[in-house]
């Protein structure tokens, strides 16, 4: 670690570790997380191996930290907030369309994820425990709230948040990694309406769309 003041250790740490993160995921979605060595990961870094050791002795400690840190939705918690108080008509695209652009933009991170964790029931089980349970349960609450207005039809809230989520999750997968979009493209307008009306339709307590 270069010469750095005792007050600003800390700091220049979480900054190197983060500086990893960033790498790793780059080398891991490219490369694939078996095929790639902890030397790749410090070359990409520039920093030595002993260096990257410091901060990771393992790889696989490595990838449960990205994992864990780089969610495919870190905001989802705010998005939930601002449509807290929103019908589920207005608020279901509304939050469809802020979640699709960034899961587009984290592909990379889907990518490791598919390749990797999903491979594994271990690291499954990391990522479901501590990446998707919690993300559900925070769509869960909002769910819960309009089905016991009446607005929403009675169903388990965390199995109809699991429903929204697989569908944008879906079309992640089909259009950014298995080559879809080349075939049948689809524009985000497209994505946001097709995932929002259908979870809709099937959701309203009439279960049939409005005219």
């Amino acid at each position: 670690m270069p010469r750095v003041a005792a007050h600003k250790r800390e700091e220049y740490a979480e900054a190197r570790r983060e500086q990893i993160l960033e790498a790793a995921l780059t080398v891991f979605s490219t490369g694939g997380f078996a095929e790639t060595t902890m030397d790749a990961v410090a070359t990409a870094v520039g920093v030595s191996k002993a260096c990257l050791y410091n901060y990771f002795p393992t790889k696989e400690g490595l990838l449960q930290e990205l994992v864990q840190r780089s969610r495919l939705l870190p905001e989802l918690p705010e998005l939930i907030a601002a449509i807290r108080d929103l019908p589920a008509k207005q608020a279901i695209p509304q939050l469809v369309g802020e979640m699709w652009p960034r899961l587009r933009e984290r592909r990379e991170l889907a990518r490791v994820l598919v390749r990797e964790v999903h491979s594994f029931p271990d690291r499954a089980r990391v990522y479901v425990e501590r990446v998707r349970m919690p993300a559900y349960r925070a769509l869960a609450q909002y769910l819960e709230s309009r089905m016991a207005g009446g607005e929403l039809a009675r169903r388990d809230p965390i199995a109809t948040a699991q429903c929204l989520f697989g569908m944008l999750w879906s079309f992640l997968l089909s259009q950014e990694l298995l080559g879809e979009r080349e075939l049948h493209p689809l524009s985000d307008a497209e994505v946001v309406g097709a995932v929002s009306q259908l979870f809709l339709h099937g959701a309203l307590e009439d279960g049939a769309p409005e005219a």
